[in-house]
């Protein structure tokens, strides 16, 4: 038993305020003695003291396997109190060392069927649950004021940094996700502003002067304005702006043909298309030949594929 015998000169004894013992008369159990001074008759009393202080036990590391067969090494400490030295001293022969044991095997035994999530978030409720488990037996050994505290919970260093691993991609998710919902929020409150201003043709104009004025702000920016009620009356499908001479968007771009010069003097003029030879001197400004006036250069239609092809503007001057 953790119990220290109390004895002094002629019988007298001296128990400190933080002590409480038992006191056996020809070895049976005749009283329970508190601190000061006291007195037990030699050779047929004897008074056997232990501490009524809240003491405390280091736990040593212990291997536990967890629910998924994943092993930690669990640390912690155990307090309590001797309430009832008459059990605590007489009914057990170590309190102490059987205290330490109940609660190894209890902490097994409760751990046992948890996961890691639980062993690493909810110490404090997993502790009470120990408590509450070792309580009982406690109170038949005369002790109370169990308090269990697991301090530490070591895993492999490999199964920790797949945790890790775990726990980045489950936050990398979430962030994906808030941003995929607020990317879908602000396409509706676009979507619904764009609605608005289609029905109001003024609230349209202001958010055009807006976006004049902020781009404005640049002073590399040119701003030429233009009156929105102009563009309307110009049709509003939008404004062709091109130089002098710019082809319409719909004009067809015809090929432009060959021109060679025989020995004896003729220019001949060639289809792109079928290589038809003509004389140049024949269908120049020939209004048989010349499909499009209006536009420069003679677009003549090749009599033998049908195909157009453009006659640059020749000079033909007679000696």
């Amino acid at each position: 038993m953790n119990a220290q015998r109390a004895f002094g000169p002629f019988g007298l004894y001296t128990l400190k305020q933080n002590e409480i013992g038992v006191k056996l008369t020809l070895g049976k159990f005749s009283g329970i003695v508190g601190p000061g001074l006291g007195f037990a008759m030699p050779g047929f009393q004897k008074v056997y003291k232990t501490l009524s202080s809240l003491q405390t036990i280091d736990l040593p590391d212990q291997q536990i396997v967890l629910s998924g067969n994943i092993s930690v090494t669990i640390s912690g400490n155990l307090n309590f109190r001797v309430a009832d030295p008459h059990r605590a001293l007489l009914n057990v022969s170590n309190y102490g060392h059987s205290m330490g044991q109940l609660a190894l095997t209890t902490i097994s035994d409760v751990l046992g069927t948890k996961t890691i999530e639980e062993v690493r978030t909810a110490k404090a409720r997993i502790a009470d649950e120990i408590e509450e488990e070792i309580e009982g037996k406690a109170a038949e050994w005369g002790l109370s004021d169990i308090d269990i505290r697991l301090t530490d919970a070591q895993m492999d260093e490999s199964l920790l940094r797949a945790m890790m691993r775990e726990t980045e991609a489950e936050k990398e998710a979430s962030a994906i996700r808030i941003k995929a919902e607020a990317d879908r929020h602000v396409a509706t409150l676009f979507s619904d502003a764009a609605k608005t201003l289609a029905a109001s043709p003024g609230a349209m104009t202001l958010r055009v002067m807006q976006t004049l004025s902020d781009v404005s702000n640049d002073k590399s920016t040119v701003v030429l304005p233009i009156p929105i009620d102009l563009l309307n009356a110009l049709g509003g499908n939008g404004i062709h702006l091109g130089g002098a001479g710019a082809a319409a968007p719909s004009a067809q771009l015809v090929p432009l043909a060959d021109l060679v010069m025989r020995e004896n003097g003729e220019i001949i003029a060639t289809c792109p298309t079928c290589e038809a030879a003509y004389n140049v001197a024949e269908i120049l400004g020939s209004a048989e030949y010349d499909d499009d006036p209006d536009t420069p250069g003679q677009q003549v239609k090749c009599q033998s594929c049908g195909g157009l092809f453009t006659l640059p503007s020749i000079k033909m001057e007679q000696s």
